[in-house]
């Protein structure tokens, strides 16, 4: 069910300081829409946008919750589609259709089903297919330099569009780079100029990042916030397989507040999703294999094991500790307060909702969660 919501004006925030499960974000041996690569803070001479001006005052508008269905855990995912599509969870992006270097489309089996699709819409929710390029990182730039792959690309796309019953489409291109960076916004500009001649929703999905980060130079937020009606931002990846023990929180809202106070400058507020995670890791302190875990295994974890998670409100995130078969460990997941304090940014900043990676991940507690801070 979608909803309105008016909000009210809220005082200033100051100062506030990416992942296959980890997926549209990393982790696992899945191909994901993920942001793997730390924040990066950096010095700029760019001015700086003032976090202290207030948003916009109150209007009623709309709030989405989206979440993306990767093909890998359609079975879970549609026990959540039954239970909270339209009562919690607005859009479903289904995960599965690639973009490769010639401009066509690689498409995993079975994650059109139009029995799924039919249900969602049943349901009263959206369903806007993502099409990403995780799967081949030289996909995005042979398509920019060919201008007969970039026209395929846009057919390829426009002919998925027209041939389901779908409510728009979501892009997740993760290979963008500072050299292609205008050509990348031009090619998702005219793409999007023919959805919304549909009708139909352009969703774009991108990294996070903060005022002055020297990471993801792909990305204008300006140039891709005006031509997407929803901009979903990866805020998540920020600690991963890529960091040594203990680790630390996957998406810290205090990070999220950075990438946030630098958006709004640059993207309107009632297109922004703010992109959480379903997932943590779980780092031993013998430098083996640090390991993916979702919401659902890490409450199976601290069942079996005993420990007891704790929550840590500067960070936003919960974490616990273990020990088994002589090896420490920590673990960083997303509980039911963590995924509270990531949805009240929503009113916070006053953006359009959240997008969750990934549906088949979390269960109960953290849509409850979702819909105890949204659905009032």
């Amino acid at each position: 069910m979608r909803y309105t919501r008016s909000f009210a004006l809220l005082a200033p925030v100051l100062s506030m300081g990416l992942a296959l499960l980890g997926g549209c974000g990393s982790g696992g041996s899945s191909p994901t829409a993920s942001s793997t690569t730390a924040a990066t803070t950096s010095t700029t001479t760019n001015p700086v946008p003032s976090a202290a001006t207030p948003p916009p005052a109150p209007k009623a508008r709309t709030t989405t919750v989206s979440g993306w269905l990767p093909y890998w855990t359609r079975t879970q995912g549609d026990v959540t589609i039954d239970a909270y599509a339209g009562i919690g969870l607005d859009e479903v992006n289904l995960f599965g259709i690639g973009l490769d270097p010639d401009g066509t489309l690689a498409k995993v089996s079975g994650i059109e089903d139009p029995a799924r699709v039919a249900i969602i819409h049943a349901k009263g929710g959206e369903v806007i297919p993502t099409i990403y390029d995780v799967h081949d990182s030289t996909a995005l730039a042979a398509v920019l330099s060919s201008p007969s792959a970039r026209a395929r690309a846009i057919q390829s796309m426009l002919d998925l569009l027209d041939g389901g019953d779908y409510d728009g489409i979501d892009l997740d291109f993760e290979h963008a780079k500072t050299s292609n960076r205008d050509e990348f916004s031009r090619f998702v500009a005219d793409l999007g100029a023919q959805v919304k001649a549909r009708g139909k929703v352009f969703s774009v999905t991108v990294p996070g990042k903060r005022l002055g980060s020297r990471s993801w130079g792909g990305y204008d937020y300006a140039a891709l916030g005006a031509a997407a009606d929803r901009f979903k931002i990866m805020t998540y990846g920020y600690s991963g397989k890529w960091k040594l023990y203990p680790g630390g929180p996957i998406a810290p809202t205090d990070w999220i507040e950075k990438v946030l106070d630098y958006a709004v400058t640059l993207v309107d507020r009632d297109k922004i999703q703010i992109g959480i995670p379903f997932y943590g890791y779980d780092w031993p302190s013998d430098g083996s294999t640090i390991r993916s875990v979702t919401s659902i295994r890490a409450r199976t974890l601290l069942a079996t094991t005993g420990a007891t998670a704790t929550f840590d409100a500067s960070r936003g995130e919960s974490t616990f500790t273990y020990t088994e078969n002589g090896v420490d460990h920590v673990v960083w997941f997303q509980g039911a307060r963590s995924i509270e304090a990531k949805a009240a940014l929503v009113d916070r900043y006053q953006v359009r909702g959240l997008a969750v990676w990934a549906l088949g991940y979390g269960d109960a507690p953290e849509w409850n969660a979702i819909r105890s801070v949204l659905i009032k």
